[in-house]
């Protein structure tokens, strides 16, 4: 039950990634900030989650290096967020990012 939750918060964060990062990149007055943050980030983040994290991708990465790459993304999103929109918005995400992510990996 907590599992299957999990994943479906799981998948809202996963979209929301790409939404804050593009809303971060655009917020910014710097036009290489916005290509980077705003454009490029994001179109990034989709190709390698779908290639190496996503459940039935055949290039999947282990348990280790998901963790440190979840812990990479959901990170550097959320310090994004917070450095280029609202601080608010950046700790509820950074808060829901951690416990899910916790949750996917410590709970079988």
């Amino acid at each position: 039950m907590i599992k299957t939750i999990a994943d479906g918060i799981r998948f809202l964060l996963e979209i929301a990634t790409v939404v804050f990062l593009i809303i971060a990149g655009f917020n910014s007055s710097d036009l290489v900030v916005k290509l980077t943050v705003g454009v490029i980030a994001p179109v990034l983040g989709i190709l390698f989650w779908g290639r190496f994290m996503a459940p039935m991708s055949l290039h999947r990465l282990p348990t280790i290096g998901r963790v440190i790459t979840e812990i990479l993304i959901f990170g550097a999103t959320s310090l994004a967020t917070y450095l280029l929109t609202t601080h608010k918005a950046a700790l509820i995400y950074g808060g829901i990012a951690l416990i899910d992510t916790l949750i996917e990996h410590l709970i079988p």
